[in-house]
């Protein structure tokens, strides 16, 4: 897929370097030399521009691209404008980062219907793995239900899922486990990517869980808390 993300800043190189990463062709857009110098080698391409300017955000391949993102977040104004420009040039996809609800009210006013609030988002999901021990990462799905990413607590280091039986014991589904690259030898040399967890749907019954593995896992938060605190 092909991407552009506008304004390099720490949520727009993330954003735009993980894309690359991923495979994906990504056009990482800033009116920073400095950031345009720094992100070149990062990025599939990098571009130093004014998107503020309607005339050089036409020279963007915006017909033959999947989506574009503005982050672009404390200049309020350029955000603004930038993304009034792409409304009115027809964008099969738009979207928007709001750093404060006034920002979003006006995005939302000019028609902006995806709304990315990474700041907020990062608070509330910090938020949430601090109500669980050992938390990865969180998904709420209503006040009482979550999907949850959860290291494996020390009193199951070494014992095996069947052992264990989470649906039975504690009433939670289990949707996969993470597990890093060095312990799945066929995935060792997968474009020598800074090693990070995969996720094996298949993980063995029989196998011995370690501490550094992680459980997804789908229920209700009191239940994944049992768990995560025996």
């Amino acid at each position: 897929m092909k991407f552009i993300v506008i304004g390099l800043g720490y949520f727009g190189s993330k954003l735009a370097v993980n894309l690359t990463n991923q495979g994906h062709e990504v056009i990482g857009v800033d009116n920073r030399p400095d950031r345009i110098d720094e992100l070149k080698d990062s990025i599939s391409i990098v571009m130093d521009m004014d998107t503020t300017v309607e005339s050089a955000v036409k020279t963007l391949p915006l017909d033959d691209t999947d989506a574009v993102v503005v982050g672009i977040g404390e200049d309020v104004g350029s955000s603004i404008l930038t993304l009034s420009i792409l409304m009115s040039l027809n964008v099969k996809r738009l979207i928007g980062r709001a750093i404060t609800p006034r920002h979003e009210n006006i995005l939302m006013h000019i028609g902006i219907k995806e709304i990315v609030h990474p700041e907020e988002e990062a608070a509330f999901a910090l938020s949430s793995m601090l109500r669980l021990r050992n938390a990865l990462k969180i998904t709420e799905l209503d006040d009482d239900n979550l999907i949850v990413e959860l290291y494996v607590p020390k009193k199951y280091v070494g014992h095996t899922l069947e052992s264990i039986n989470l649906l039975k014991r504690f009433n939670l589904r289990l949707m996969a486990v993470k597990v890093l690259p060095e312990k799945k030898h066929d995935l060792l040399n997968l474009k020598k990517k800074k090693p990070g967890y995969i996720a094996d749907f298949d993980f063995p019954l029989q196998m011995a869980l370690k501490d550094d593995d992680v459980l997804v896992l789908a229920g209700n938060l009191k239940d994944i808390r049992q768990l995560s605190e025996e």
